[in-house]
C-alpha cells in the first residue's frame, strides 16, 4: 500500500550549499520539470533526475572545474544570460527566464569569469522593474518570489508568490511544458509551493529558534486545512516506533498519490534543502528501498553536516541495518540460483549425451544385423 502511495525514484547526489531555494523556476530552454502523463505526475527515472540535479548544482558552483578547467553546466547558463542581456525589449516571460538563469548562477563573485557578479541581486532588480507594469505577468511574480527565497527572505517570497496567484494567471500554454505538466505545475504553485514557503517563513521567524539537534525532515505532508494546520506525517509504526519499511496506516494516508513527484520537483527548485533531502530518504525507507535511503542519509550526515540531528542518526542506524540485511538476502538468493541453474544445465547435456549414445548403439546394431542377413541370402 505504501509503495503505491509514495513511489520514489530519487537521485543521490552531493549538493553544494547554493542558497535556500528557487521556487517555481521558469526556464523554457532547460525545463526542470517532472514527467506528467494521463495518470498524473510521476517521478523522473533515477539517472535523469540525478543528471538534472547535478546540472543545477554544477551551474551554481563557480569553483567547480573539470580536468580541462571547464564547468559546462555553468557555462551553458552563462551563455544564455549573456544572449538575453544583449537583446532589447525582452517580453515579460523572457525577462523571467533571464532572471531564472541568474538565480541558477547564485550570488557569487568568482574571479576569472568574464561577467562576475551577484546574480541573485541582479535578478531581483530586473524583476522589480517589471513587477510595476500595468499588466502583471505570472512568471515575473513567481520568479520574484524565487529571488527573495534565494536570499532567505521568506516573508517577501510568500507575498510575491501570493500576488502571482491572486493578481495574475499562469498562461494556458507554456513553452517547454506539456499541457499536462502546465496544469500539474499550476496546481503545485497553488498548493505545495506556498505551503513550503510558509513552512520556511514560520521557521525563520520562530522565537526562540529550535536547536538543530531536535530537527525533523521538512513537514511537507499533509497540506494544512483551511481552518487549522494538519499534524505533519510521522515516520512511525502503529506501535509508535521507527522501523524501515513499515508505516502506520494513519500516517501513510497523509501522502498524496503523487508524493514522489512533488518532492522531486521541490528538490529541483530547492536542491540545497537538506531536510527536504532527508524527507526523500525517509520515503525511500518506507518504500523498502533501504540502499537508496542509506545513501541519502549518509550524505546528509557527511557532506551536508547533519550528523548532530538526533532523529536522523537514529533512523540512519536502523536503515543501515535494514540495507545490510537486504543486500545479504539478495546475495544469498543469487548464490542459490547460480548452482541450481548450472546443475540443470549439466543434467540437460547429460541426458542429451545419453540419448545420443543410445541412438548410435542402436544404429550400429541395425547395420550389423542387416549385413549378416544379406550374406546368408547369397
Amino acid at each position: 500500500m505504501v509503495r503505491a502511495v509514495v513511489a520514489l525514484l530519487v537521485a543521490v547526489v552531493v549538493v553544494v550549499a547554493t542558497g535556500p531555494g528557487r521556487a517555481s523556476l521558469y526556464q523554457p530552454e532547460d525545463p526542470m520539470t517532472v514527467p506528467v502523463g494521463p495518470d498524473g505526475a510521476g517521478p523522473l527515472p533515477f539517472d535523469e533526475f540525478k543528471r538534472r540535479l547535478v546540472s543545477l548544482t554544477n551551474a551554481a558552483n563557480p569553483k567547480l572545474k573539470d580536468e580541462n578547467g571547464r564547468n559546462s553546466d555553468r557555462e551553458r547558463v552563462l551563455a544564455r544570460v549573456k544572449a538575453r542581456q544583449l537583446a532589447r525589449d525582452l517580453p515579460a516571460d523572457a525577462t523571467a527566464a533571464l532572471a531564472g538563469d541568474m538565480l541558477l548562477l547564485g550570488n557569487t563573485d568568482p574571479a576569472g569569469e568574464a561577467d562576475p557578479g551577484l546574480y541573485v541581486n541582479k535578478a531581483l532588480d530586473l524583476l522589480i522593474r517589471r513587477s510595476r507594469e500595468r499588466a502583471p505577468n505570472y512568471f515575473v511574480f513567481t520568479t520574484l518570489a524565487q529571488a527573495h527565497a534565494a536570499r532567505g527572505e521568506w516573508a517577501e517570497a510568500v507575498t510575491y508568490h501570493d500576488a502571482a496567484l491572486i493578481d495574475c494567471e499562469m498562461p494556458a500554454k507554456v513553452k517547454g511544458w506539456t499541457d499536462a505538466q502546465r496544469d500539474w505545475l499550476a496546481k503545485l504553485d497553488q498548493t505545495y509551493v506556498p505551503h513550503y514557503l510558509r513552512i520556511r517563513k514560520a521557521e525563520a521567524e520562530g522565537r526562540p529558534r529550535p536547536a538543530p539537534e531536535t530537527e525533523d525532515p521538512t513537514p511537507l505532508f499533509p497540506l494544512p486545512g483551511k481552518d487549522q494546520p494538519a499534524a505533519p506525517v510521522r515516520f512511525v509504526t502503529d506501535a509508535g516506533g521507527y522501523e524501515p519499511g513499515a508505516l502506520a496506516e494513519a500516517e501513510a494516508a497523509k501522502f498524496p498519490p503523487d508524493a514522489g513527484a512533488i518532492v522531486q520537483q521541490l528538490l529541483l527548485w530547492f536542491p540545497s534543502d537538506t531536510r527536504l533531502y532527508w524527507l526523500l530518504a525517509e520515503l525511500y525507507a518506507v518504500d523498502g528501498q533501504f540502499g537508496a535511503a542509506q545513501k541519502i542519509m549518509d550524505e546528509c550526515v557527511g557532506g551536508r553536516q547533519y550528523g548532530n540531528r538526533k532523529a536522523l542518526m537514529e533512523h540512519r542506524g536502523a536503515v543501515t541495518t535494514a540495507a545490510e540485511a537486504q543486500r545479504k538476502a539478495a546475495e544469498q538468493a543469487a548464490e542459490a540460483a547460480v548452482p541450481l541453474s548450472l546443475h540443470m544445465v549439466w543434467v540437460y547435456f547429460a541426458v542429451v549425451a545419453l540419448v545420443g549414445v543410445f541412438a548410435a548403439v542402436r544404429a550400429v546394431g541395425r547395420r550389423r544385423r542387416g549385413g549378416c542377413g544379406r550374406g546368408g541370402g547369397h
